[in-house]
């Protein structure tokens, strides 16, 4: 904040920090903070989503410069509630000229593959507006909610219930009045302050009878972790429950199966397989780390729930103690044999080598660490821990494959009825997404686990620090290898970024400049901090939560000053 605009008081500034390095490092140095470089903007230009969606928006501004009569401002009455999107699929579909010529003049240092996607020709049009594209699954998801919403209004006046009849009234007056921007921002159909997020939405209940609208999108790798079943969230004055993963839509009248990978944890190194493949009952996979052999009952269903959630129809009163948020998920670096390398270095550092490897366009995997009970007709679904539920099915188990011996039916997620099946099936929860990663190894002893991740966490606040990254837009993981008999794990830092922005990438440097300043500058951090093992202001963050117990600063720090 500010204060002071007379001539006769001061100005002054009050700052606070958060618990994280972060934070810390500025409130130890102010005058740096006030002092210091600000570096220009850096990100990727051949970043698809963020292409994509600028794509998208050049192509509705040229609609509505062609054809004003759609166009009411703000709102969605014309364009959505008056059906003008027609009009828009037709005028795309008929591959104007004057558009391409505009994507031509706008759009133009990217590469080739890309220019010949978007910009050379209408191939995008598939994946935006034909069936299953993603401008033609918001509308009918749209549509389908405004006629399920005309029904349930029909049917109150019919019943002459006037308590019911203002509230569906008032639901679908204020689910017409929607935004034009934020709607199509909602749908990832138009960029957004900020990097563009693989979003995904918690919604209301369609069928609850709350007043209170619910309006909420977090990244897919967050949402599988605070809007997965069971999960609490405090919004617009309520607290809604977490209840349903939404199927996707394959058209107006049916909905496809989810979206489905299958994942292994080796008995052996405890390495974590992916596979966006079914596994038959025959098929024998090796393990990526150890070769060890895992059949088909070693793997498991995750979902990506890529449609969203839908919370209970009961909205409750949020309670005065603030509710727990616990981060329940974990990154894997599974690798894509199609990633493109940038660069790869070599350096020599106390006689101890060290290389640093960036590639574009690599492949990692947010999963859920628990699992939940989920209905495949319609997504209802518990929480491993909600043992007083689970415990209502008579086959219940812990770590059972399937459930259904119950006489509880559920309700499903479009309106009042009950739904029909009442098998549960396990899953997991999952994000698969593509980005920029930077691979380190060192050659030297990295065996020991808490050391590594302590290394990792060490390093991945300095280069944040040190380069003036936003900390959340850059993460990391371990990956390892067994070599005779021996774990060597190497550190994974990755942009948080779908797509890639371009941050990990600017780890790997020629002349190594960079890896020796975030290397000087964790040593630095590591040596100011007093605590024992570790704390907030030099390993501890809330997504490592469920690690630090074994986060060690002596043990970073003595690590790397190997290096120094």
């Amino acid at each position: 904040g500010r204060a002071g605009r007379s001539i006769n008081a001061a100005a002054f500034a009050l700052t606070f920090a958060r618990l994280s390095s972060h934070d810390f490092t500025f409130f130890d140095h102010p005058k740096e903070m006030i002092n210091g470089v600000i570096y220009p903007p850096s990100f990727n230009l051949d970043n698809e989503k963020i292409l994509r969606r600028h794509i998208y928006a050049i192509a509705l501004s040229s609609f509505f410069k062609v054809y004003p009569e759609f166009y009411s401002g703000n709102n969605a009455k014309k364009f959505i509630n008056g059906k003008g999107y027609l009009e828009f699929q037709s005028w795309l579909k008929s591959e104007p000229k004057e558009l391409k010529e505009l994507f031509e003049k706008s759009i133009s240092e990217i590469n080739n593959s890309l220019k010949d996607k978007y910009i050379n020709s209408y191939k995008w049009l598939k994946e935006f507006c034909e069936e299953g594209g993603v401008f033609s699954n918001l509308i009918i998801d749209y549509e389908q909610n405004i006629e399920y919403l005309e029904k349930e209004l029909k049917r109150a006046k019919k019943e002459g219930d006037g308590k019911i009849i203002t509230l569906f009234e008032r639901k679908l007056e204020r689910y017409r009045k929607n935004d034009l921007i934020d709607f199509l921002v909602r749908g990832n159909i138009l960029p957004k302050y900020g990097f563009p997020i693989d979003s995904v939405e918690l919604s209301q209940n369609i069928a609850s009878q709350s007043n209170k609208s619910l309006n909420l999108s977090r990244d897919l790798s967050v949402a599988i972790s605070e809007y997965a079943p069971s999960s609490e969230i405090v919004a617009d004055g309520g607290l809604y429950t977490s209840r349903y993963i939404r199927k996707p839509i394959v058209n107006r009248s049916e909905m496809t199966d989810f979206d489905t990978a299958y994942i292994a944890k080796c008995p052996r190194c405890e390495n974590i397989n992916f596979s966006s493949l079914p596994i038959s009952k025959d098929d024998v996979k090796s393990c990526a780390i150890c070769g060890n052999e895992l059949k088909h009952r070693d793997f498991y269903s995750s979902i990506q729930p890529r449609s969203g959630f839908v919370a209970e129809e009961d909205v409750k009163d949020v309670p005065l103690s603030s509710q727990e948020r616990k981060y329940k998920t974990e990154a894997i670096y599974i690798g894509d044999p199609m990633a493109f390398p940038i660069s790869k270095y070599e350096f020599k550092i106390a006689n101890i080598n060290l290389i640093v490897e960036s590639t574009a366009n690599d492949s990692l995997v947010v999963k859920s660490t628990d699992y939940f009970y989920v209905c495949p007709k319609c997504g209802y679904s518990i929480a491993n821990d909600e043992k007083g539920e689970l415990k209502k099915y008579e086959d219940y188990r812990d770590g059972a494959s399937r459930i259904e011996k119950t006489k509880n039916e559920h309700k499903n997620p479009f309106g009042r009825g009950k739904c029909s099946n009442t098998s549960l099936k396990r899953y997991y929860l999952h994000h698969e997404f593509k980005t920029d990663v930077a691979k380190i190894s060192f050659d030297c002893d990295t065996s020991d686990y808490s050391t590594m991740l302590s290394v990792m966490n060490a390093l991945l606040n300095s280069f944040s620090n040190e380069l003036n990254i936003e900390r959340r837009d850059i993460k990391a993981c371990l990956t390892y290898k067994v070599n005779n008999g021996k774990m060597e794990h190497k550190i994974i830092i990755y942009d948080a970024v779908p797509g890639g922005a371009g941050h990990s990438r600017r780890f790997s440097t020629e002349d190594g400049g960079v890896l020796n300043s975030v290397i000087k500058r964790a040593i630095k951090l590591l040596e100011t901090c007093e605590c024992e093992p570790s704390c907030y202001r030099c390993l501890r963050n809330y997504e490592n939560q469920k690690t630090h117990e074994i986060l060690d600063r002596i043990k970073a720090l003595n690590f790397l000053k190997q290096f120094e």
